[in-house]
């Protein structure tokens, strides 16, 4: 299920929209330290810096198999 999970120069899909608002972040942060800032170099600080917490955020948000299970039942 897992095989290759760090795999070097695989590619995710972000979107339009939302690549448009990294875009966005990455040009407003370059403007202001003058000099440009890649989308990686910008998700990398994200997730060293917050991945466990939207991780644990998520996991309480979306919840075990077990409680959408018992959601739906009620």
């Amino acid at each position: 299920m897992f095989k290759q999970l760090s795999r070097k120069g695989k590619n995710i899909y972000v979107g339009a929209i939302l690549r448009d608002r990294l875009d966005k972040i990455v040009l407003d942060i370059g403007h202001y330290i003058g000099r440009p800032v890649t989308v990686a170099e910008f998700i990398h600080y994200v997730i060293e810096r917050h991945g466990d917490e939207a991780k644990d955020n998520l996991k309480r948000i979306l919840g075990t198999e077990e409680e959408r299970e018992r959601q739906k039942k009620r």
